[in-house]
């Protein structure tokens, strides 16, 4: 175990995390410094190029860069905000039911589209709808960021996240549906209960005039600027995500579906109006935390915490199965969630590693770091952004301090019901 070289990457972890988890000062300079004094340590410690450059997921990064292409297209033909209009004329302006679709819809659609997409689509249609219904907009715009949450645990490529998490223990689609899929139906119903009971009922309900006005006002139809290429988009997405399902290979068909959407599109927009959308430096931010993470397994952290774990549990998976929960949930409430998971992957790798049975500490750990961003709107980019459309907005019953209160509330519940789901599926399972 090299101490000095595991106290400096701690070191250049943290500073990295402290700037990435604020908007104030431009973290992606400071992260290539980092990078760079960091690169320079593994070399001066015997590490070879091709050695650090094993420590980056590759798949991963292809999968950021093309799923951005594929999003910018789904935008462009205005797919997502089709389907959103779509399930809110099936309201027919009942709030109820509006707040009930909106928030299934959030819960499915997130766990295939990235969430801050998501939300700049969402956060408009909602104030729009509930503007011409003269209702309050914030309860709505609340279900959808919590839910948000939620339905990032359901596929391995919901968030980053998950895709990391899939990438080492090898869940693809299959996986993820079979382990997690009962314990989103339970936190999202149950969520969705509870908010309708003892939020929802007690706010204002639209008048028959007004659900009239949003039905002859909101036609999805004014949308589709081009029905072929609405048509083709949406084809190929499905097919997309069909066969990641099938073939559990998301880096590769991502990559060839953005490839055939680019040559479909390439008469209305080339590469370099596409390339204007796609963010470059998380790519570079990304492949420097796999880096770091990575050179700590090599020099000897993870298998050292993994092995105190194992100690402290005494063989014992239940609390295995907390310890993982709770760590992966605290840093998660306060910090941004994938250099969380990154950080945590290879200590939680080589936890299991010490012959625990995997899958609930996977379970427990997919859901920590997803869910946990209810704690803190902090800790959730969605939450922010939401917060700053409604400042935007001028939405009067949704501020930081609502969320905050809800968002605790509603994440120590969901806390309750993984841990409740993980210690029945060990007791049955394990």
């Amino acid at each position: 175990m090299n101490v000095p070289a595991i106290v400096l990457i701690l070191i250049l972890f943290a500073i990295l995390m402290a700037f990435f988890s604020q908007n104030k000062i431009d973290y992606f300079p400071i992260a290539l410094i980092i990078g760079a004094i960091a690169i320079v340590f593994m070399r001066i410690n015997g590490l070879k190029p091709e050695e650090i450059l094993g420590f980056i997921n590759f798949n991963t990064l292809i999968f950021i860069f093309a799923i951005q292409i594929i999003i910018y297209f789904a935008t462009e033909n205005h797919v997502l905000e089709y389907l959103a209009i779509k399930v809110i004329h099936i309201t027919k302006g009942n709030n109820r039911l509006f707040f009930y679709m909106i928030c299934v819809f959030t819960g499915i659609i997130v766990a295939f589209i990235e969430d801050l997409t998501l939300s700049l689509i969402l956060v408009p249609l909602i104030f729009r709808t509930c503007r011409i219904l003269k209702i309050p907009a914030g309860t709505y715009m609340m279900g959808m960021t919590i839910t948000i949450n939620i339905g990032a645990i359901l596929t391995p490529i919901s968030s980053l996240k998950n895709l990391i998490i899939g990438e080492e223990f090898g869940w693809g689609f299959i996986q993820y549906l079979s382990n997690m899929g009962i314990l989103f139906i339970i936190t999202l119903g149950t969520t969705i209960f509870l908010m309708d009971k003892f939020i929802l009922k007690n706010e204002e309900k639209p008048t028959e005039e007004n659900k009239n006005i949003l039905l002859s006002v909101l036609d999805p139809r004014i949308l589709i600027e081009d029905k072929k290429y609405f048509v083709m988009t949406v084809i190929i997405i499905l097919a997309t995500f069909g066969l990641m399902i099938i073939l559990n290979a998301p880096g590769l068909i991502a990559i060839i579906a953005a490839a055939i959407l680019l040559l479909i599109h390439s008469k209305k927009s080339n590469f370099s109006d596409v390339k204007n959308e796609i963010t470059w430096k998380i790519l570079i931010i990304f492949a420097i935390l796999f880096i770091l993470s990575n050179s700590l397994t090599t020099f000897g952290f993870s298998e050292l915490i993994s092995t105190g774990l194992a100690d402290l549990t005494n063989d014992n998976i239940y609390l295995a199965v907390l310890i993982t929960l709770g760590l992966s949930s605290l840093l998660s409430a306060f910090l941004a969630g994938t250099p969380v998971t990154i950080i945590l992957l290879p200590i939680i790798a080589s936890f299991i590693g010490e012959g625990f049975f995997p899958n609930p500490i996977i379970i427990a750990f997919i859901s920590g770091v997803n869910m946990a961003g209810n704690f803190l709107p902090q800790g959730s980019a969605c939450d922010i952004l939401t917060l700053s459309m409604a400042k935007k907005y001028e939405v009067v019953n949704l501020d930081y301090r609502r969320l905050l209160k809800n968002g605790a509330l509603f994440a120590m519940i969901h806390f309750l019901i993984i841990l409740g789901y993980t210690m029945l599926y060990t007791l049955i399972l394990g």
